[in-house]
């Protein structure tokens, strides 16, 4: 490698570093290719120490050579999304908080609440924090500008009732042309972008128009449209005197990871407050860290104001703000603002980000201390900052699933659960759980990340019989990791090889913690097990039968659990069940018959 630095260009680029089976461990920018690259390969005393852990897992390294520092920019961008290496920088926003979505690239485009990954086609509003507020403002906003909240527009013969509520224009019935509807979409997105002034005064001017026309009831509605959105508006957080739009960024470093709050102002309210951390991959400095954060925020952000404030300049401002005028191809400005109203505002965001924060920063050693008091009760080696928890679901023995929940550092990481299929004994719980810490660990052991790192405890939901199987497993594997099992009726906490149970007082903070990621798993089995039942209710072999519709198939399968028993019966035992009449049953009789020529 240090052979091929020589042939290394001194141009702008990316380079990527490589392990040994090729799998990309990080991706860079630079202006100067050979001179940034060249800063990894010194000797170990001179690099930092995750540096000098990433470069001994390097064993080949690529690049590619830009016109531009911009073009190097945006092919950095694009790579670390392809390829997620490991030693990038994460960046993940704070929950996975819903937005109000608005489908502008169909003909008649509907508004929705989702969580679902921007497409890049719609328009999306948010994140919100509360979703009760949201659903409470998408129903005043429905009341206002009647546009559907379907997901699929299919043509109807009548209106939903929706349409009776006043609350859709009904376009799946032709009841509203397209220019019309289109209208009512631009003044609903002009109303979310905080433009209230205009589309009042366009309201009130077809509600002036309405009534000279004698179109009283129509006026009516525009008159209770223009009072709700006043009263939306009124509800905004903070309303300036001076009719900004612009984007306020405030940064908290910390030694591990970097907090990074955006207050997002237009026609002079604040209309968002948008929560990322950010995990430090190396040891970036402030400059470093707000560069990363720009890059991946403004990426996939269409809504880009011509003002960006922040407390701290990225590593090259210049080449930031090049980027970001291609993309919106008009003028931007970034700075720091020293004194006045937006310097007090962006005070106002650096004080908002110290809060959370320091609210941060003191669940974490509410949860350190919490782990460390469960090793101590628990007797355990080391301070368990990763915790798995397997349970199983099934009903009746039918489509028998596993799930695996998982806490890091005393919180929910809800990237790293895991459902499972079980593929063996439906009946058996103790043979189910078997069967998903074996395919866990083998996953883990082959190599794939997603099963990676493995826990410092297991947790079973279960007492003592679950605990010993479980047990079987990590013996024949040959590992060590401690394993506890939480029976829910006295919440008993068991050990494998210890008959009697331990008892934790039911305020015990180490016991809540293994309550709720307990609760947690039994949770993520039983939603699985339902959604599989619910797949097997809409495709089945019963749809084949001529009179045999959904209700007639969900009492078939509730009655007999499964496709092979009800095979197996009788003319008199189907003719039994509920909803069924005697020419359906021959029907289900005959065909099973004719299918299995028995």
């Amino acid at each position: 490698m240090q052979e091929r630095l020589k042939n290394v260009p001194l141009k702008p680029g990316v380079y990527l570093f490589e392990d040994e089976d090729g799998k990309v461990l990080y991706v860079g920018k630079a202006g100067i290719l050979r001179n940034r690259m060249r800063s990894y390969f010194q000797s170990d005393d001179k690099l930092h120490p995750k540096v000098r852990a990433m470069m001994r897992k390097v064993k080949n390294f690529d690049f590619v050579v830009t016109d531009t520092e911009v073009e190097a920019l945006i092919l950095e961008n694009n790579l670390v999304k392809a390829y997620q290496p490991r030693y990038n920088i994460n960046l993940r926003d704070d929950k996975t908080y819903p937005y109000l979505k608005v489908t502008i690239g169909e003909e008649f485009p509907g508004i929705y609440i989702t969580r679902e990954k921007k497409d890049g086609v719609s328009r999306y509003f948010g994140p919100y924090t509360d979703v009760t507020s949201l659903r409470e403002t998408l129903r005043l906003l429905t009341g206002i500008f009647p546009l559907r909240t379907c997901k699929n527009l299919q043509p109807r013969s009548r209106p939903c009732l929706n349409h009776d509520i006043e609350k859709c224009a009904a376009p799946c019935t032709g009841r509203v042309d397209k220019e019309e509807y289109r209208g009512l979409v631009e003044a609903f997105l002009s109303f979310m972008e905080g433009k209230y002034q205009g589309v009042l005064r366009e309201k009130e001017a077809e509600m002036r128009k309405a009534a000279e026309n004698l179109e009283f009831e129509k006026a009516a509605r525009l008159r209770d449209q223009i009072s709700g959105i006043k009263k939306l508006a009124e509800k905004q957080k903070v309303n300036l005197e001076s009719p900004y739009n612009m984007d306020l960024i405030g940064m908290v470093t910390g030694q591990k990871e970097s907090l990074a709050l955006v207050f997002r102002i237009r026609s002079g309210k604040i209309i968002s407050k948008d929560t990322f951390w950010l995990k430090k991959a190396i040891d970036e400095g402030p400059a470093e860290m707000v560069e990363i954060f720009l890059k991946r925020y403004y990426d996939d952000n269409h809504d880009i104001p011509a003002e960006i404030l922040l407390d701290t300049l990225p590593e090259d401002p210049e080449l930031m703000v090049s980027w970001l005028e291609a993309k919106t191809g008009r003028r931007i400005v970034m700075r720091v603002p020293h004194r006045g109203d937006k310097r007090k505002l962006l005070d106002m965001v650096l004080e908002n980000a110290n809060l959370l924060w320091e609210e941060k920063q003191q669940k974490d050693i509410r949860n350190e201390n919490i782990l460390l008091h469960l090793s101590e009760v628990l007797d355990l080696e080391v301070v368990p900052k990763r915790i798995e928890c397997f349970d199983v679901s099934h009903l009746g023995g039918e489509e028998a699933v596993a799930a695996m929940a998982v806490f890091s550092n005393g919180v929910p990481e809800r990237t790293s659960y895991r459902r499972f299929k079980i593929k063996s004994d439906q009946n058996d719980d103790f043979a189910s759980l078997k069967e998903a810490l074996k395919r866990r660990f083998e996953q883990a052991r082959g190599g794939n990340v997603a099963f990676l790192p493995e826990p410092d405890l297991i947790l079973v939901d279960g007492g003592l019989g679950q605990v010993n199987a479980v047990k079987a497993v990590l013996d024949e594997i040959e590992s060590d990791i401690p394993l506890l099992g939480l029976a829910k009726k006295n919440e008993e906490i068991f050990r494998p090889g210890t008959g009697k149970p331990l008892v934790l007082p039911r305020r015990d903070e180490g016991l809540k913690l293994l309550q709720r990621l307990r609760d947690e798993a039994h949770r993520l089995a039983l939603e699985y097990n339902r959604q599989r039942r619910s797949r097997k209710l809409k495709d089945s072999i019963l749809d084949r039968i001529e009179g045999i519709g959904p209700r007639r198939k969900k009492a078939l399968l509730n009655y007999f659990k499964s496709i092979s028993k009800i095979e197996s019966a009788s003319l008199e035992e189907i003719a039994a069940v509920p909803g069924m009449s005697r020419s359906a049953a021959q029907n289900v009789h005959d065909y099973f018959r004719k299918t299995t020529g028995k």
